[in-house]
């Protein structure tokens, strides 16, 4: 069979991973440049109990040392989450020619298509994806001309309640700074009426030889936060980087059932003056196939985030100059992961 791709969108067609040998267009020769380790002992991936009476305290702690935490009792009903992921199965399931039909192009960030910085990469990535901006609508009707409200009805139900626990989180990680509630309401993203969101749906599918492929590559997010749905199944790895414990390592986050992955991105680490940890993070696969949906908050196009008044006060001066997140993604498109030291204020 042969491989259909597009380089320009790094669209992948879904029977193109029925191989029984991996194309070379696939195999990444870095694959295994640090080992991974399981989430045990010092390396264990925080977890943390949204009814947890010291909340703020161990939300900062997370953000700080790790950049990523898994969150429980988080209020989301099981059944939105399978609803969720049965209109994931029906989106990927659909014939590569039809998902073709709402492809990503330049200039618009919604739509079928591959990962907006993988024209960097070596590679292609062993996975598909679909993003979400403001509406469905129009994309689902291209997908499903007579049955698209249903996957539009699923998508809202669930923005609507991963909206609410985003702000809730944000709010949390704000107060950890020290922040006052007084402050929040003065700050653009303690304000979720100015928060901007995007949904992204991903399709990691099986593969008979794993080791040698990535479903994502490693980078981190731009946004401020990510709350990742992964459907029970883990892939998702973090970079920690040489230390007393161990030389430098990726650890797997594990899947606890009926819990968030919560990832803390560029933009929160700049509004954070350095003090939050932008974890760099990587997707693998595995021998079964496995989908996920990726919520980012981040502020509104025309808000500049910088460092924050409060915490880059006589002690510590201001890290990072302000940058709006459409000008940080536009560095990343040419920059990669030099983005945030070009926007780095020069302490000399």
């Amino acid at each position: 069979m042969s491989l259909h791709t597009s380089r320009k969108l790094k669209i992948h067609q879904p029977e193109n991973f029925q191989y029984e040998s991996i194309p070379d267009s696939h195999v990444w020769d870095d694959l295994h440049d640090h080992p991974s380790v399981e989430p045990i002992g010092p390396d264990a991936v925080p977890v943390i109990d949204l009814n947890d009476p010291k909340l703020i305290e161990k939300i900062g702690k997370a953000c700080e040392e790790w950049g990523v935490f898994i969150i429980c009792n988080h209020g989301i009903e099981p059944e939105v989450l399978n609803r969720l992921c049965s209109q994931m199965h029906r989106l990927f399931a659909l014939p590569a020619e039809v998902k073709l039909k709402v492809a990503k192009t330049e200039g618009h960030d919604a739509g079928y298509g591959g990962f907006p910085i993988s024209h960097f990469c070596p590679k292609f990535s062993w996975s598909e994806g679909f993003a979400i901006g403001s509406s469905s609508v129009d994309h689902a009707q291209k997908l499903w001309p007579d049955d698209y409200s249903t996957f539009c009805e699923v998508i809202e139900e669930y923005k609507k309640a991963i909206n609410s626990l985003g702000c809730r989180l944000i709010h949390a990680m704000l107060l950890s700074l020290g922040l006052s509630e007084e402050e929040l309401c003065q700050i653009p993203v303690g304000d979720s009426s100015k928060l901007k969101t995007v949904m992204h749906l991903n399709s990691y599918p099986a593969c008979t030889n794993p080791d040698r492929v990535l479903g994502l590559p490693p980078h981190t997010d731009s946004g401020c936060v990510a709350i990742v749905y992964h459907n029970g199944i883990s892939g998702l790895q973090v970079l920690r980087c040489k230390d007393d414990i161990a030389p430098t390592r990726w650890v797997t986050v594990p899947a606890v059932s009926n819990t968030f992955v919560v990832n803390i991105g560029d933009l929160m680490h700049v509004l954070s003056n350095g003090r939050f940890h932008n974890v760099l993070h990587r997707v693998t696969i595995s021998k079964t196939n496995r989908l996920s949906c990726a919520y980012f908050f981040g502020p509104q196009a025309d808000i500049k985030v910088g460092p924050l008044s409060k915490l880059a006060g006589l002690e510590q001066s201001p890290l990072y100059k302000p940058v709006t997140w459409p000008g940080l993604q536009k560095m990343r498109s040419m920059l990669h992961d030099k983005a945030l030291q070009a926007i780095k204020i020069d302490s000399n």
